[in-house]
């Protein structure tokens, strides 16, 4: 077992690789109570183009697949099904599929050896037969329609398709009727078999037990069960251009009041830059433009233009940051206005980088009481990264406001897509 210390805050991460691949990644605070573990396989609604074996064809599946078998895995052929066995002891157990990665988790107080074999038996055995997959499609059907009535959802969905031409992270991550319907057992198991290998799949346990003894248990648990060796499968490649689809759309939809997007799509690879520093750079330069401490914010509330501060979004699509600003008011023109006349002339001082730099850093070593936030931390930074990112607070400590200003004038803010939605 090895240990990863997060440098400048002296908290460490246990990490290890089993036979079969599986990573296992654990920290421990014995100040806790509670316990958050995650098991994660490198697997979202973008793969859905890919290919296995030794001629690595390309197979495309219908979008939505992902989430699809996320419903599946978590029915059991026997009981008790997944709910039941975490409820019996105090436990909470969930899934989430996002464009990278599908985390299936549970939390508890008590009994966590247990509940963390359980969690790697039920993940890692599908149970699908021709009826239950029927069977589901009706049951996601009717969440794609709910989707449909939200106008957060509808708003997120088409900001992407508005901005993103090639990529997949345009597409939906729950998929459309039509192609959950034509959505096989086949296809299914293929997806399950390709992506749900240990060797593409990570568990994280962050709360208050033996780390020995929880290595101990994930590593029984794996040796009494027989995978192949790993065939890491070939993803598909997308050139994605820096222009966008569409330049302003005005969606009518059921919403009380109208909510705008303000969207820009940013080439990374520009910059020359390591993504994590270029995206937190990112967030420092719109949170001193737009952020609640910002001189915009409250002039914006002052000539009742919006009453909430803009919320700020930054989606990585690997070749391109879509950095979204949204708000909801009758307002928009105005808004809109006054947004694009604030990306004039902008030069920040080395006092306003300074502020935002300390309280980033406060905001990681405080991240550390909240072991939801670190297990999602280590999630985070094994998709994106490939690996923990243990200097952070270096990285923070030397942010430049010369490296910040050239930043900002290297982004085309004319580079933009705008979504309104009114009744």
């Amino acid at each position: 077992m090895k240990k990863i210390t997060i440098n400048h805050i002296n908290e460490d991460i246990y990490y290890d690789v089993l036979e079969n691949g599986l990573r296992i990644y654990m920290y421990i605070d014995k100040n806790m109570h509670n316990n958050y573990v995650t098991f994660t396989t490198k697997y979202g609604s973008i793969n859905n183009e890919f290919g296995v074996g030794k001629d690595g064809k390309f197979k495309k599946v219908p979008n939505g697949i992902a989430h699809f078998l996320e419903h599946k895995v978590f029915v059991q052929e026997n009981d008790p099904q997944p709910e039941d066995y975490f409820a019996k002891s105090g436990g909470v157990c969930n899934a989430y599929t996002t464009f990278k990665n599908t985390t299936y988790l549970f939390s508890c107080c008590e009994n966590i050896y247990d509940n963390v074999n359980y969690l790697l038996d039920f993940v890692q055995d599908l149970y699908l037969t021709d009826e239950n997959v029927e069977s589901e499609k009706g049951i996601i059907t009717q969440e794609i329609n709910m989707c449909n009535d939200r106008p957060a959802d509808l708003l997120y969905d088409t900001i992407r398709k508005n901005t993103i031409k090639n990529n997949p992270f345009k597409e939906s991550i729950i998929g459309t009727v039509d192609e959950v319907n034509s959505i096989t057992k086949k296809m299914l198991e293929d997806c399950y078999h390709t992506f749900y290998h240990p060797g593409n799949m990570f568990i994280v346990v962050t709360g208050n037990f033996d780390k020995d003894e929880m290595l101990r248990i994930i590593k029984e648990n794996q040796s009494l069960k027989n995978f192949k060796s790993f065939d890491k499968p070939k993803l598909k490649k997308y050139k994605e251009p820096d222009d966008i689809v569409v330049e302003k759309d005005i969606v009518e939809c059921n919403t009380n009041i109208p909510k705008l997007a303000y969207n820009i799509k940013i080439n990374v690879n520009k910059f020359n830059m390591d993504t994590r520093k270029l995206s937190i750079y990112m967030y420092i330069i719109f949170n001193l433009l737009f952020g609640d401490t910002s001189d915009f914010d409250e002039e914006m509330k002052s000539k009742g233009i919006i009453t909430n501060t803009l919320y700020y979004n930054l989606l990585n699509i690997d070749s391109h940051f879509i950095v979204t600003l949204t708000n909801s008011g009758d307002k928009y023109d105005e808004l809109i206005d006054e947004i694009e006349n604030r990306f004039k002339n902008i030069k920040f001082t080395k006092s306003e980088l300074e502020r935002k730099k300390k309280v980033l850093i406060s905001n990681e070593i405080f991240s550390y009481e909240n072991i939801e936030m670190v297990n999602e931390m280590i999630i985070d930074n094994i998709i994106f990264d490939g690996k923990i990112e243990n200097n952070i607070i270096s990285l923070l400590e030397n942010l430049n406001i010369d490296e910040l200003n050239q930043i900002v004038k290297q982004i085309n803010f004319d580079n933009k897509s705008i979504v309104i939605l009114k009744k």
